[in-house]
């Protein structure tokens, strides 16, 4: 069974709140005592602790960015906003402040559980997606270094293109390294033989 549709445990999970005194943050608190989640809240502000926290619950209505112990652009666990308001400049700002799933004020005495579930579920693939993004991204900086690897093998070693690219990926998979570290790898060392023959 795909892990997405194992049905999920909360327990012993760390919840941050950020909710002035209210039957609203009430209602959330009953239902995640009620999954065995340890609970913390406060408000104005939420404290630095807050940055250990499984997953943070926020009022979206009357929040703002000085409220956070971390930068707009940063989105350290799953966050769910609480909505009263459906106005597009606090849904704007909630989604800009993290929110991945969110619950209807007010409160009913359920919903907590599938808003964790979509939240922890939807952060899981976006994190998973940023790193295959930042390998992308890697790979494709480093196209020249392993271009240049392969000018590098032909020449010591002979042969075509392909087999020069063969023997880069046997490098690669018997120093348990990719191919984009290898190559680089190579071409910082042939430069440095360069350099040392230039100061000889």
């Amino acid at each position: 069974m795909s892990t997405l549709f194992r049905t999920p445990s909360f327990r012993s999970w760390t919840a941050s709140i950020l909710h002035k005194p209210h039957a609203d943050r009430d209602a959330v608190c009953r239902q995640l005592q009620r999954l065995g989640v340890e609970i913390s809240t406060s408000w104005p502000e939420l404290p630095e602790e807050a940055k250990q926290s499984n997953v943070v619950i926020f009022d979206a209505d009357s929040g703002h960015d000085a409220q956070f112990p971390w930068s707009i652009d940063t989105h350290p666990m799953p966050m769910i906003a609480l909505m009263g308001s459906e106005a597009p400049g606090r849904v704007e700002w909630a989604i800009r402040r993290g929110a991945i799933a969110h619950l209807s004020k007010p409160i009913a005495s359920s919903g907590v559980y599938g808003a964790l579930v979509v939240a922890t579920q939807t952060f899981a693939m976006r994190k998973a997606s940023e790193e295959r993004i930042a390998k992308l991204e890697t790979r494709l900086a480093c196209r020249p270094q392993v271009a240049e690897a392969i000018l590098l093998l032909m020449q010591h070693q002979g042969g075509t293109v392909e087999a020069a690219y063969r023997l880069l990926q046997d490098m690669a998979m018997n120093s348990r390294q990719t191919i984009e570290t290898v190559a680089v790898d190579l071409v910082a060392r042939k430069g440095g033989q360069d350099a040392g023959r230039r100061e000889a």
